[in-house]
């Protein structure tokens, strides 16, 4: 039997969905689909990509540290500068952004046209901070990186406009 040729497809036959996707980088998540434990859920994912993020934060703070080493004056400092503080707020946003209940104690439903929405998002969010993280790891250009930054915030934004409609008080 040789490898890589004989990979087979998933039982189904057919790809994952962003939800099985999902609950397989995120451990735990259910999917929003049990009423009590949306909140639950939401913070996973948001754990999830913080966690993602802070990392990849550790190596940017690291490669930063050795090219001021050898060259203090070396232009790559300020580009990286820049990707970690646009990472800062990244990571403020993902782990202060709604948290699955819009008011005082009222619980926030997610309604079925919201929350395949919710997990694409969640999906692509989560994606992206493994990317991010995958970049630094692999010391890619400060640029791709801040570009991906941008991407996830995008995603933060589209996940809050779905949490907190802007009927209450969700101002995008």
């Amino acid at each position: 039997m040789s490898s890589g040729s004989n990979v087979k497809p998933p039982i189904s036959g057919s790809p994952l969905s962003p939800l099985e996707r999902l609950q397989l980088l995120v451990p735990g998540f259910r999917g929003y689909k049990v009423k009590d434990l949306i909140r639950q859920d939401d913070l996973l994912v948001r754990k999830t990509a913080t966690s993602m993020l802070e990392e990849a934060q550790g190596f940017i703070e690291r490669i930063e540290e050795e090219i001021a080493r050898n060259n203090p004056f070396d232009p790559l400092i300020q580009q990286y500068e820049t990707v970690l503080s646009d990472l800062r707020g990244l990571i403020a946003e993902v782990w202060g952004s709604p948290t699955g209940d819009a008011g005082m104690h009222d619980r926030f439903k997610v309604f079925p046209e919201d929350l395949e929405k919710l997990v694409e998002y969640d999906l692509k969010l989560v994606d992206t901070a493994r990317a991010i993280l995958d970049s630094a790891k692999a010391r890619a250009n400060p640029q791709v990186i801040d570009s991906m930054i941008r991407d996830a915030r995008t995603y933060v934004i589209e996940r809050q406009k779905l949490l907190i409609p802007e009927k209450l008080g969700g101002k995008w």
